[in-house]
């Protein structure tokens, strides 16, 4: 039998205060059994006392170091009793009781190279089993999301090859052959030798597999995994986002290697302008990528792709109008970022007033008048999970529509969401939307999640090298990536924050933290004040404005999971946010006063 005590501390405090207290005189006034007798008791209850309290530390000790094969047994237990009970498998409540089994294995070690891909696999594997009761393309989709997850997060899994295969089965069965084909194909470049390697092959085809190994002998693998051990990387796609003034280009490789970034002159004779190449070593550039992309703009004219020799692959920016380029890379897919700005892009317009009268503040520039909001996750990506089902993405969604509402009344700002549906949308396009609408501020919306299930608490966070273990861990959530390779990235971080808005961000994550907990504390009862921290969020990473990453609360905490339901919840933590942002403001123009002699 297991007793469950009060962690709280001051609990502990407060029961040794008020434990057993025995006056002298009492003992004095008893006879020699009687004494005997009371003195056994106390033993008892002292020993009581004394393996209570080890047993608490004991628990505290264990919850960080047990092992979480238990809880996965536990789990796949429960789903051998309901494929073997009739009655069950026709309730839809015991199959999601037993998803929500394997949930909470993965989100208590979300790190665990083992346990945490089974039990992904194995949610999906329930999704898909439930479809054939069920009948929801719903829960396909849900499946599907579990398989994508499991393969993008632990390429080198056992599962993933196994992973691959199913959600290219059930994409089929959804009609999207063209998404099915390429996960089938991943396994022939990137699984050969594994379970269902043959199996993706019969549903290929011989000539496309036979065309697939002739690639692999020539280019290597494609895709992000180093499965195959091979030593070139392969560049495998460009991908650009453009608006006037402003273009970012991202050039997808297949794991990370060496590049170098250098500039060319013009050459009028041979009618070349002035280029920036990036030469990518040991690499090779993927047989059907094309080779020359076009760029509206006019700050880039295009770029081009090529195999410079053996080991090289070199990438050519042709420059057009732009005045400045940045260069930066990210992990976990790497890839390379390279920012190109035109002349005019630090020049924003004045904002105006209700009155039509500029304040010296925004005279100085220094007004909030388009704000950009991102909702954390989405599409594929669905977050964290909380212990009942409730998903990161659907909550951040939410929140940033009552924010947006909620800004554009208080301040009469333009606001513009990253997403308004439920998209995948990658790290470095949400902060190149940011760049590229000239956004004063940005804000992105997340929810915690923590192995611990008592942790709850709101918390802001800025772009910064992280202080402490936990900042770690939460970026390497967010960032879908390991502690280690976050604890890599700081001489990225080293050269991409020289020019950020780093004591900025602070500040407004300051105000932002505040105006969110003095909200909430008005309304809710048990809000922790977790503070204002410092963690390196690839969704940051790049962007040329005051920028903070706000966690709203805690999904994994059952308590603050069932507040996260409730759409007043929602709206009071759009309300705080603005409220942060308002201050923010009011005091950002109070600076410029004061520095002005005003």
């Amino acid at each position: 039998m297991m007793f469950k005590l009060n962690p709280n501390p001051a609990w502990r405090m407060r029961e040794t205060e008020s434990g057993l207290r025995i006056h002298p005189l009492h003992i004095n006034s008893m006879s020699h059994l009687q004494f005997a007798g009371f003195r056994f008791r106390l033993l008892c209850i002292i020993s009581l006392i004394i393996f209570a309290s080890l047993s608490f530390n004991s628990n505290e000790i264990f919850a960080k170091s047990t092992s979480p094969r238990p809880q996965y047994s536990a789990a796949w237990k429960a789903y051998k009793r309901l494929t073997k009970s009739p009655r069950l498998r026709k309730d839809r409540r015991a199959w999601l009781k037993v998803i929500r089994a394997f949930r909470k294995v993965y989100l208590s070690w979300p790190e665990n190279e083992v346990y945490a891909p089974k039990s992904l696999y194995m949610m999906a594997r329930l999704y898909k089993e439930l479809y054939g009761y069920s009948g929801r393309k719903k829960d396909l989709r849900e499946a599907i999301e579990r398989y994508e997850v499991l393969f993008e997060r632990f390429p080198q899994s056992p599962y993933a090859d196994d992973a691959l295969y199913h959600a290219g089965v059930l994409y089929l069965r959804m009609g999207q052959k063209e998404k099915a084909l390429s996960y089938w194909k991943r396994i022939i470049l990137d699984y050969e030798g594994s379970d269902y390697y043959r199996k993706a092959a019969r549903r290929l085809g011989k000539k496309k597999v036979s065309k697939l190994k002739a690639q692999k002998r020539t280019y290597g693998t494609r895709t992000s995994g180093d499965v195959l051990a091979n030593p070139y990387a392969v560049v495998k796609d460009i991908r650009h986002w453009s608006e006037k003034d402003y273009t970012r280009v991202v050039i997808d490789v297949s794991k990370n290697t060496h590049y170098h970034a250098g500039f060319l002159s013009e050459n009028r004779k041979k009618g070349l302008p002035k280029r920036l190449y990036i030469d990518i070593t040991p690499a090779r550039v993927a047989k059907d990528l094309e080779k020359k992309i076009v760029i509206s703009g006019g700050l880039l004219k295009r770029v081009r792709i090529a195999q410079y020799d053996r080991d090289t692959a070199r990438v050519v920016f042709d420059l057009g109008k732009t005045s400045k380029t940045k260069v930066f890379n990210l992990e976990d897919p790497f890839r390379i970022v390279v920012d190109a700005f035109g002349e005019k892009y630090p020049q924003r317009p004045l904002c105006l007033p209700p009155k039509g009268k500029l304040t010296l503040a925004q005279q100085l520039g220094l007004c909030v008048r388009r704000i950009v909001v991102d909702a954390g996750h989405g599409g594929k990506d669905p977050g964290a999970i909380g212990p009942t089902g409730l998903r990161e993405k659907d909550v951040t969604l939410k929140i940033a529509h009552f924010l947006k509402k909620e800004l554009e009344k208080r301040l009469n700002a333009e606001v513009i969401l990253t997403r308004s549906t439920d998209k995948y949308l990658p790290l470095e396009q949400r902060t190149a939307i940011a760049n590229a609408k000239k956004a004063d501020l940005f804000i992105s919306i997340h929810c915690n999640a923590a192995p611990n299930r008592r942790l709850k608490g709101v918390e802001t966070y800025f772009l910064n090298f992280a202080l402490d273990e936990e900042a770690m861990r939460v970026a390497a959530l967010e960032n879908a990536t390991s502690r280690r390779r976050i604890g890599d990235i700081k001489g990225i971080l080293t050269k991409i924050m020289k020019n950020s808005k780093v004591e900025e961000s602070k500040r407004l994550s300051k105000f932002i933290q505040n105006g969110l907990v003095t909200t909430l504390k008005k309304r809710y009862s048990g809000i922790s004040d977790l503070g204002v921290k410092q963690a390196p969020f690839f969704v940051l990473i790049g962007a040329r404005m005051p920028a903070v990453l706000t966690e709203v609360s805690f999904i994994s905490n059952k308590r603050e999971e069932r507040r996260l339901r409730s759409p007043k919840y929602l709206e009071a933590i759009a309300k705080g946010i603005a409220a942060g942002i308002e201050e923010y403001v009011k005091n950002t123009e109070l600076i410029a006063n004061l520095g002005m002699g005003n």
